[in-house]
């Protein structure tokens, strides 16, 4: 499958966070099954949770069990994060990335950052990881509740003047997929994140082992990619 360009040359690249740029995976794993311990509800194994994890967060809480109707998403998240937030400093960037990062660079492409995590702790974290220079912008959420991307979506596109039909969104879920369909641009989803690759193979876009196989599907089958082109 290709990208799905329809003839258009890629000038920005739009990364989300979590499970495509930063393997954060045994993390969430372990803060939300202590959720479930808590309430003597059955733990999920990695498998299990690629499988069923998707948006809204609210319904995929339904999915494993969580009671959304008695206890608030504001609550349920902020038990999660007690968990997760410690660890997320100790979490990697997946191999390859920095050099994902770089060949679009070296390509002259814009690249931001569009996530669902509180956009704060987004940005320490790409300051932490040491790849804040990479980027132009990065947008995440005013919340910690992780719901759609949407609506900051549509702010990054306003705010910086981006043509979507000349932007590529890199994700590994569904949502990204369907945030790049709604918001007029073409998606890669990439394998190693927070669902399966059957599970991403339903989204109707192409299904990557990593980061730097996009970032080398895009640069050596389109050449002319390089911000200064016509």
């Amino acid at each position: 499958m290709t990208l799905g360009l329809t003839g258009q040359t890629i000038r920005t690249i739009i990364w989300d966070f979590n499970g495509t740029l930063i393997d954060d995976l045994d993390l969430v794993l372990h803060a939300v099954n202590r959720q479930l311990t808590r309430r003597n509800l059955q733990s999920l194994t990695l498998k299990r949770y690629r499988d069923v994890f998707g948006f809204p967060v609210s319904e995929y809480y339904r999915r494993i069990g969580l009671d959304v109707d008695r206890e608030s998403m504001a609550s349920l998240s902020d038990e999660f994060f007690d968990a997760y937030g410690p660890g997320l400093k100790a979490c990697e960037l997946y191999p390859g990335v920095r050099d994902a990062l770089r060949k679009f660079e070296r390509r002259g492409l814009q690249q931001f950052v569009l996530s669902a995590m509180e956009e704060t702790m987004l940005r320490g974290m790409l300051e932490h990881l040491g790849i804040n220079g990479h980027f132009h912008a990065a947008y995440g959420l005013a919340h910690l509740e992780g719901d759609s991307k949407l609506s900051r979506g549509r702010d990054l596109l306003a705010d910086q003047t981006i043509d979507p039909a000349r932007a590529l969104m890199i994700g590994d879920t569904h949502h990204d997929a369907d945030v790049a369909a709604e918001l007029g641009m073409s998606a890669a989803l990439v394998s190693t994140g927070h669902q399966s690759a059957a599970r991403l193979a339903t989204a109707g876009w192409p299904v990557y082992a990593s980061a730097i196989d996009v970032a080398q599907a895009v640069c050596e089958a389109r050449p002319d990619t390089m911000a200064g082109s016509s």
